[in-house]
Parts: structure tokens; C-alpha cells; sequence
């Protein structure tokens, strides 16, 4: 082949390289995104470099591999990956493309690990050539470079650091358009460009901040009864029958006062027979008595007759306990509410012990009871406000003063586990009644916004 031909093949050969460098260069600023970007880097470059492995590592932040020749999916866990990841943390690579080997050390100061790490790259004569990709026309900062390592079985062919220099600036301007970027700039000239679809999106992002930063009153609504401040039960000492009940359902008694009488005929025939039986046991007892002092054998009949007189007078002992306890008297003032609301039904009932027979309601002031759903406990917490709206009188709120609060949940009217609050009345109420119902609005300690909106969901969600 005459020199003539020999120089025009070289120049078509050197053609067809540059029209390959041009060609990975465009289609490297085509890419969608910043992986696929990577993924073209390091697997169409394979025919013009010639390289046995080739990857690229993103050294924004702790390095991790971007893209990897010849793998569809990134692993960061083996060997080779960590490996590399662990020697690009430590190298200093400049502007310049760097060739790193067995006897030729990677640049800066490597730990025991790094250098670990370099004698398992370059190990069997294997040889790297680490290229840093950076756009000339908006460099990157150090924090943010990509490292492009080739990896040469041997020695790196000639052409390669032309070739790559030249691929260099296109690869990372490529990189470079697919990086997001910050700055005040950028979101100032976000901001110029005012859509529907951005205000939207500013009042989405602006909600959400407030669900967690915006602290917002924690109120809920509970019903309340009023009730007084302390009440008698009167409950039945023993087995008995009413005769008479003295008073009828509401009345005002004072502490003394009779409500019940029972029935008392057959007490006074049982303390009739017991005195009885008491007299005949002591006249018994006083002949023995006299015919032991000439009879020494009588002396154990006498001893029998002291223990019948000692039962006989336990009997009467009990008849006049029984009657003494067959009046029933108020044990303070208030007012008498009877279990069947009536005087004349309560009268001739038979009673069983310890059943209720009537409750006195105390006249020293009236209370209200809160019962606060289980489901809004959370509103308890530190020290409550409350205000009270009888349904009477909805437009008057009723400031009131917390007494006591039960620390654990009963079962309401409702069929519902609330816990009750006691709550002393500030403003006088004219024609206040026991019994009365209302709403109660309680309000606790401050939360954030969203544990106010969403609490009843979620609670839902979770089948509460």
C-alpha cells in the first residue's frame, strides 16, 4: 500500500472517530434523565474506548455507583461496587483524567481500606482510568462532581486519554442538565412563572406545613347533667315491710326528720315472748338458785338456767334493737326522691336488707357531671376550660370551676364509656333544677392542626 493510501484511510478512520464522539455526545444531552444518562455513558462508549468494565460513580454526598457496564440494576453491596465506592471517597482527582495501576498510586492520602481497596482494583495487571466529568459552561463544585472510572486489562490504549477528554466536557454537560440544581436563583425564576397549577401547588405544600407547625385550641363537646353536690341513700337494715312513708317524692326534709315507719306488730310480739321467756327463765333460776345451798347436785341446773336467761335477754335486746331502727329519719337536709315516686306505692312494699328505699338530695348547692367520650380523653390532659350550655337556655354560657375527674371510663345512659368530670357552677343560674341537660364544650391543651383534623379518621381507620 503506497503512502498515499495508507494517510487516507488514517484520515477516514480518524473520521469516523470523531463522528462517534459527536454521536455519544448528542445522544448523551437526549437523555431523559440523569440514569439513563449515566447508563448510556458507560455501556455505548464500549466500541470507541475499548475498556473491560466501566462505571460511574456520583460523588455528591457518601459516592455511589450511578451506572454500571453491562447491568441493567445498580447493586451497591458487592464487591467490586464497594470497592470502588470505597477508593473514589479517598482519591483526589483533579480536572485531568487519572491513571491509577498496580505501581502507579491513585492521587491524596489513602487509608488502610483505601488502600485495600486499590490493590483489589489493580490487582492481575489491571489498570483505571478515572475521568472526571464536569460541564465547562457550568462547572459543578467540588462537592458535585461524577467520576468516570475505566477499567484496562494491561495498558491503556494509546488513543484513549484524546478520546476521553474529548467526551469528557459533552458527558458532563449531559450529566450536568440532569442534575437538579439549588440555589435562590432557580427558585426565584421558578417563581416568575406563575401557573394555576403552581398556586395550587404552593396552597398544597402550605397546608401541609401548617398540619404539623400550626397549633390550633383542642375542643370537643360532651353532654352534662346537673346533679347535687352530695347525696344520702337510705338503704334497709333488715327484712321488713313498709307501714307508712311520712313524706311524698320531692318534698324538702330537714335532718331528723321522719320519712319511713314499718310495720312493727310482729317485733312487739317477738319482744312480748322474749320477755316472757325471760321472767319464766329468771324465776327458774332464783328457786335453783336458793335449793342449791342445802343441794350441792343442783348446782349444774343452775348453771343451765343462768346461760336461758342470759339468751332470753339477748332476745329482748333484739326486739328493741328491730324497733328502734323501724323509724327512718333524714339524715340531712334536701330533698326526698323515692325509688317508685310515689309515698302511696312505697307503703305496704316488703323490703329485702340492704335494698334502697330512698335518697336524700343535699341542699347545699348543685354540680354539674361531665361525661367526656372515651374517644376524646386526650383533651383532659394538663387543666381543661369548660363552658355549659343547658338546652333550656342555649344563648347563657355557664362558666364552671373542675372539682374531680375520674381516671377511668364508666359506662354511661348511652351505652357509651366516658369519663366524668364534677364541676362547681361560677355564675348563678336562676331556676336551676336537678336534672337538667345540656352541652358542655371542653377545651384542652393546644395540638397541631392535623391531629385535630384527622384524629376522628384515623381513630375510624383503626375501628375505635
Amino acid at each position: 500500500m503506497d503512502p498515499v493510501q495508507q494517510e487516507n484511510q488514517e484520515l477516514k478512520a480518524r473520521l469516523h472517530a470523531f463522528a462517534a464522539i459527536l454521536r455519544l455526545g448528542r445522544d448523551a444531552m437526549a437523555a431523559s434523565d440523569l440514569t439513563a444518562a449515566g447508563v448510556h455513558i458507560v455501556n455505548n462508549s464500549k466500541t470507541l474506548l475499548a475498556f473491560e468494565r466501566s462505571v460511574l460513580v456520583d460523588l455528591r454526598g457518601s459516592p455511589r455507583i450511578l451506572a454500571e457496564y453491562a447491568q441493567t440494576e445498580v447493586n451497591q453491596h458487592t464487591a467490586y461496587a464497594q470497592a470502588v465506592r470505597r477508593l473514589c471517597r479517598e482519591i483526589s482527582v483533579s480536572d485531568a483524567p487519572v491513571e491509577i495501576g498496580s505501581s502507579a498510586p491513585p492521587p491524596g492520602k489513602l487509608s488502610s481500606r483505601g488502600e485495600a481497596a486499590w490493590r483489589e482494583l489493580t490487582a492481575e495487571d489491571h489498570r483505571l482510568l478515572a475521568v472526571p466529568l464536569r460541564s465547562g459552561s457550568a462547572p459543578l463544585s467540588s462537592k458535585e462532581p461524577f467520576l468516570w472510572i475505566l477499567e484496562y486489562k494491561g495498558q491503556v490504549p494509546p488513543h484513549v486519554p484524546a478520546t476521553v477528554s474529548l467526551l469528557a466536557s459533552d458527558f458532563g454537560g449531559a450529566l450536568w442538565m440532569n442534575t437538579p440544581r439549588k440555589g435562590w436563583g432557580n427558585w426565584y425564576r421558578w417563581l416568575r412563572k406563575i401557573t394555576v397549577m403552581r398556586v395550587f401547588l404552593l396552597l398544597v405544600l402550605a397546608f401541609v406545613l401548617s398540619l404539623f407547625l400550626v397549633d390550633v385550641e383542642h375542643t370537643v363537646s360532651a353532654e352534662f347533667v346537673i346533679r347535687p353536690k352530695s347525696v344520702f341513700s337510705s338503704y334497709a337494715w333488715f327484712d321488713c315491710v313498709v307501714k307508712n312513708c311520712a313524706v311524698e317524692d320531692g318534698a324538702s326534709v330537714k335532718k331528723g326528720d321522719p320519712i319511713l315507719q314499718y310495720d312493727t306488730d310482729r317485733m312487739r310480739f317477738q319482744l312480748a315472748a322474749a320477755q316472757a321467756s325471760f321472767k319464766e327463765s329468771d324465776a327458774e333460776y332464783e328457786q335453783e338458785s336458793k335449793a342449791s345451798f342445802t343441794d350441792r347436785e343442783r348446782l349444774g341446773r343452775l348453771k343451765i338456767l343462768a346461760h336461758k336467761r342470759e339468751q332470753a335477754q339477748i332476745a329482748i335486746a333484739e326486739a328493741q334493737w328491730y324497733l328502734a331502727h323501724s323509724q327512718v329519719k333524714a339524715e340531712a337536709d334536701g330533698v326526698v326522691t323515692l325509688p317508685e315516686g310515689s309515698a302511696d306505692k312505697l307503703s305496704g312494699r316488703a323490703l329485702r336488707q340492704g335494698e334502697k328505699q330512698f335518697d336524700i338530695l343535699s341542699s347545699d348547692g348543685m354540680i354539674a357531671e361531665i361525661m367526656v367520650n372515651e374517644k376524646d380523653a386526650s383533651v383532659l390532659d394538663g387543666k381543661p376550660r369548660v363552658l355549659l350550655f343547658l338546652h333550656t337556655r342555649p344563648e347563657l354560657p355557664i362558666r364552671v370551676r373542675i372539682l374531680s375527674e375520674r381516671f377511668y371510663p364508666e359506662l354511661t345512659e348511652q351505652n357509651i364509656y366516658s369519663y366524668n368530670l364534677k364541676a362547681e357552677m361560677i355564675d348563678k343560674v336562676p331556676d336551676l333544677r336537678y336534672g337538667m341537660r345540656g352541652v358542655a364544650r371542653v377545651t384542652g391543651e393546644k395540638v397541631k392542626l392535623g391531629y385535630y383534623l384527622f384524629r376522628s379518621l384515623v381513630l375510624w381507620y383503626r375501628g375505635l
